[in-house]
């Protein structure tokens, strides 16, 4: 059991820093537009633009937090209530892998860059997660398949009887 937990916990791992490298890379990150007296600006629509990067993250929170639960339920089902704990806990740890390798892939050096900008330059914005409750969407995700199956999932069939120490078949009354 420790063994699959540790397999488990570890292929979560693995499924946060795919979506952190997912998430920084096709993250919308809408630019300042230099004019030439250099006075930054963003328009209307870059300003909406900014949670965009949110709205991917919160996309591929929900994404892995489904797969971690349906493969939490297949995996530890029969392990009684420790399935909810492992579903939550797993996409949790997703959830802060995605956040964390997301911002390692794109460092912060906006003001660096924008310092360095000549008039008529765009500088792009710093990958950020704006909404930290994003962070909860994978757990949230998780725990619904789990509850899902929990509740409407068949019963795994009794085992049959064991048979008379002689080997001769028992007869229900």
């Amino acid at each position: 059991m420790r063994g699959r937990v540790a397999l488990f916990l570890l292929a979560c791992l693995g499924a946060g820093v795919v979506a952190g490298i997912l998430w920084a890379v096709f993250a919308f990150r809408p630019a300042y537009e230099l004019s030439a007296d250099l006075e930054a600006s963003l328009g209307e629509r870059e300003l909406a633009g900014i949670f965009a990067s949110d709205a991917l993250f919160t996309l591929l929170a929900a994404v892995c937090g489904l797969i971690i639960g349906i493969a939490c339920w297949l995996l530890f089902h029969r392990n009684g209530w420790w399935v909810s704990v492992l579903a939550v806990l797993g996409a949790g740890l997703t959830g802060l892998i995605t956040w964390q390798v997301g911002l390692l892939v794109m460092p912060e050096d906006f003001d660096q860059r924008l310092a360095s900008a000549v008039g008529g330059d765009e500088v792009r914005v710093d990958l950020q997660l704006h909404a930290l409750a994003a962070l909860l969407v994978a757990p949230l995700v998780a725990i619904t398949p789990v509850m899902l199956l929990a509740a409407f999932a068949p019963e795994p069939s009794d085992p049959p009887p064991p048979s008379e120490v002689d080997g001769s078949p028992t007869i229900a009354t």
